[in-house]
């Protein structure tokens, strides 16, 4: 019984912080993307 607690103790910890690394990740990527657009958009602006 104290096995299956400190099991689910330790799923339920690594299963926050891998939520937190891909938010964070997303969050990343998401601001690359708005910078690439940003850059596109520089480049196609007429002279």
């Amino acid at each position: 019984m104290t096995t299956t607690v400190a099991g689910l103790i330790v799923g339920i910890i690594a299963y926050i912080g891998y939520n937190h690394l891909v938010n964070r990740t997303e969050k990343v990527v998401h601001q690359m993307e708005a910078n690439a657009v940003d850059f596109l958009d520089l480049l196609n602006e007429p002279i």
